[in-house]
């Protein structure tokens, strides 16, 4: 059982992954799946790791979203549940806060930033 829950565990950490680096690219799930021949069903099950990703597919995926294949592995060498990045990508409007932060001057960025961590400082 604990084997099953692992790998339960590194599907949905994987999906994870995936959603943030295909919405990090604005690509949809339909233009994803139409790219390498499934659909977009198929991929959201993949990002929701109810469905196992073939290396094959991986590898397609990568290629076409641009990333390393190393990146859907990030984070996997420490606790899934203390994976900041798979976790953050998972929140709505992840992808375009991380978009806006970037465009951000560097001064602004480290402010809004520093707001952030002071409003979870608040009783």
């Amino acid at each position: 059982m604990k084997e099953q829950e692992t790998r339960q565990s590194l599907d949905r950490h994987i999906g994870a992954l995936l959603r943030g680096h295909r919405r990090a690219r604005e690509v949809s799930q339909h233009d994803l799946a139409a790219a390498i021949g499934l659909t977009f069903q198929q991929i959201q099950k993949y990002e929701c790791g109810e469905n196992r990703i073939s290396a094959s597919k991986l590898v397609e995926m990568a290629r076409i979203l641009q990333v390393p294949l190393m990146a859907f592995f990030t984070g996997l060498e420490t606790d899934q549940g203390d994976d900041l990045l798979a976790r953050f990508c998972q929140v709505d409007g992840a992808t375009g806060f991380m978009q806006a932060a970037l465009r951000m001057p560097p001064a602004v960025r480290a402010e809004i930033f520093r707001l952030a961590a002071s409003w979870t400082e608040q009783p």
